[in-house]
């Protein structure tokens, strides 16, 4: 098994500590241990393969369907810190009376597959965090759907902010990490050449200050790394 593989395999198998959805705080470590393996492994690849020219691929992060709010806030955060690119695909069959879209991620095959399956941890990490939030705040007089647009958006905005902060912590740490994050100009290059059009969306405005923002907010930047959950 190649290096790569070995590496894929070590992420993909603590990501999987997820699924069943009793490890709830591996599910928060796994989050942002597999991109802390991923610049480290990059340092690495990129050594051994400076003159190896990688393919191009994409893969679509769910079936035609409505996309929500936080799926788009979601990927453009691991777009941002997991070297690839991503775009909206629509289609409309006969018998639909509407237009369903899809997220497609697009980028190296290992970056991509990583981005993916963050992705989905990410959702399901915080779709778990603001059940539970909701369900302990009955008694509370904002709507189950207000408190968990807040808390999502509360989460998102800690996760993006734990992102950037362990970024600049790993440039910190090595200058070549500044160079190793940054989405691969060939990547760049064939999605300006094939892929027409942006994402652009208007977020409602939310209460920064209310407690159920706060909660998310704190759970999405609050996920620790701890190496005990390599084997």
């Amino acid at each position: 098994m190649s290096e790569n593989s070995k590496i894929l395999q070590k992420i993909k198998n603590l990501l999987s500590l997820a699924e069943d959805g009793n490890n709830d705080e591996e599910s928060q470590t796994a989050l942002l241990m597999a991109q802390k393996l991923m610049l480290k492994y990059k340092i690495s690849q990129d050594q051994l393969d400076e003159s190896h020219d990688k393919k191009i691929i994409i893969k679509s992060l769910s079936i035609y369907k409505r996309i929500y709010w936080w799926e788009k806030v979601l990927v453009q955060i691991i777009a941002d810190n997991f070297r690839v690119l991503f775009y909206i695909q629509s289609n409309r069959l006969p018998h639909q009376k509407s237009v369903k879209r899809k997220l497609v991620l697009m980028g190296y095959p290992e970056d991509v597959e990583l981005a993916y399956e963050v992705f989905h941890l990410a959702a399901d990490a915080m779709k778990f965090y603001g059940s539970k939030y909701i369900e302990n705040a009955k008694d509370s007089n904002e709507s189950a759907a207000s408190l968990r647009k807040s808390y999502y958006q509360g989460f998102l905005d800690g996760l993006e902010t734990k992102y950037k902060k362990q970024r600049e912590e790993m440039i910190a740490e090595n200058e070549k990490y500044a160079l190793i994050i940054q989405t691969p100009d060939d990547v760049k290059s064939k999605f300006n050449k094939e892929i027409n059009g942006h994402l652009a969306f208007k977020l409602d405005e939310v209460n920064v200050k209310s407690e159920s923002y706060l909660s998310g907010y704190d759970r999405g930047q609050s996920i620790s790394l701890e190496t005990k959950y390599l084997k």
